[in-house]
């Protein structure tokens, strides 16, 4: 059985932790597409309602990462939405989805707890021994 526990996984020895610290590090560096979906909203249509008209959207392809991260302030509305946490946003404005794709990246890093790890070799009854990671600064996450 595996002793140390980070980020919902198991590993052998702090070195294979240190490891997957890095590894995590990079992945809330650089895939948003682990925490989130962008999808740019392309041809609205007006819908005429009895109580008014509103702007129906259809859903572009789904950006990659790089997509993601090139994103700044344009013309352009977006779909965000988080994969962990359930929040769905339409109808965004670019800079605002760099903003929400921005907390949704923390609400993904704490909910994966990345800033601590913990180890299970205790004994029974007794609660896991919490540690703080050390080998990168993982706090500007959380």
């Amino acid at each position: 059985m595996s002793r140390y526990i980070y980020a919902d996984n198991r590993y052998e020895t702090v070195s294979d932790v240190e490891n997957a610290v890095r590894n995590m590090k990079d992945v809330l560096d650089n895939k948003p597409t682990t925490w989130c979906v962008v999808k740019s909203m392309i041809n609205p249509k007006i819908i005429p309602l009895s109580t008014g008209n509103v702007v129906g959207w259809d859903s572009g392809d789904p950006l990659n990462d790089t997509q993601i991260k090139a994103l700044s302030n344009s013309d352009t509305v977006y779909n965000v939405y988080s994969v962990n946490d359930g929040y769905n946003y339409t109808e965004v404005s670019e800079s605002n989805t760099v903003t929400k794709v921005t907390q949704m990246r923390q609400s993904y890093a704490r909910w994966k707890d990345v800033s601590k790890y913990y180890d299970s070799q205790v004994a029974e009854g007794e609660p896991f021994i919490e540690h703080n990671v050390t080998n990168e600064d993982m706090s500007g996450y959380v």
